[in-house]
């Protein structure tokens, strides 16, 4: 009889690799429960090129495998903890400094860190371990009556296939980060009341096939890094002006829950976009996205995150 399985615990368990093994699976020491995850080991077969067919009839005759990629998306609640292995997977770079609590700063760097190993658990279902996993992409999201999402775009090397799952070891501290522990926004020396945000950080990561392998080298940049943040505000006619303008501030933005908290630091920030159409009798919103920029030494984002962990990837 086929395994029937359902989705419901599903989660993934995250470890850091080192510069001495790339692609080689590491014990999970982060755990998270899943909202989705669409991470998939995809085999390209294609049919060879030749003409030949079988002694009868027009079909071709044999395939090979052109590609063996892997990775895809998932998404999970954004917290106040167990997100810095993540964070820093994305970002590049971390810096921890105080006593409980603990200030973690998130940057950018050259370069992402090595990889990391993900546990893809399916459920009361098998799990699946993808290894060589890098970020190349990654949304911290979050809108008015809802909780903050983390959704993060992997390229992996490989993963092994179906296995049992491992153990699942959650934080014993749960702290998702709540639309209603947001501050003001600020950007240009002047504050908003935000009805949404979406942050995305575009790592423009991509697959190396090289000659002896079907599966990818490590996964580096193939064009430059950005940084974008979309906010939907009730209707301001200043922003409209900065827009107009080409203003260029740093805009800021933190969620607080007691001695916890989450902070987004966009740098150098321009108004790439901004729209607010009248379509009916309700109050008029506008729609804008925010660009970071480096200036040679502020390089775009920083997030800043303040709790009882000591290490800044820690679970």
């Amino acid at each position: 009889m086929a395994s029937i399985y359902h989705g419901r615990g599903a989660a993934i368990g995250i470890g850091e690799e080192t510069s001495t093994n790339w692609g080689t699976a590491v014990a999970r020491t982060v755990w998270r429960p899943l909202i989705s995850s669409s991470l998939l080991r995809t085999i390209e077969k294609v049919p060879r090129p030749t003409l030949k067919t079988g002694a009868a009839g027009a079909m071709r005759r044999s395939h090979y495998v052109q590609a063996d990629n892997a990775g895809g998306t998932f998404q999970i609640e954004a917290s106040y903890r167990s997100m810095g292995m993540l964070c820093k997977h994305l970002m590049g770079a971390v810096a921890t400094s105080g006593t409980n609590p603990y200030t973690h700063v998130y940057t950018f760097a050259d370069d992402v860190p090595e990889g990391l190993t993900i546990e893809n658990v399916r459920g009361t279902g098998t799990a699946e371990v993808f290894e060589g996993c890098r970020l190349s992409q990654g949304v911290f999201a979050v809108a008015a009556g809802g909780l903050m999402t983390f959704e993060g775009t992997v390229i992996a090397q490989t993963s092994g296939g179906r296995v049992s799952a491992g153990t699942i070891t959650y934080s014993g501290t749960d702290a998702p980060i709540l639309h209603s522990q947001a501050g003001q926004f600020t950007f240009n020396s002047a504050t908003y009341d935000l009805i949404d945000m979406s942050l995305t950080v575009n790592n423009a990561l991509a697959t190396r096939q090289h000659l002896g392998s079907s599966t990818t080298a490590k996964p580096l940049r193939s064009d430059f890094q950005s940084v974008e943040l979309s906010i939907t505000v009730e209707v301001e006619d200043d922003l409209m002006t900065a827009f107009i303008a080409d203003t260029e501030s740093d805009a800021h933005i933190t969620f607080t829950d007691g001695t916890r908290s989450f902070r987004v630091d966009l740098q150098n920030a321009y108004l790439s976009a901004a729209s607010d159409p009248v379509s009916d009798a309700n109050v008029v919103r506008q729609t804008l996205t925010l660009v970071g920029q480096s200036d040679g030494t502020n390089e775009g984002l920083k997030m800043t995150v303040i709790n009882g962990d000591s290490t800044g990837i820690g679970n």
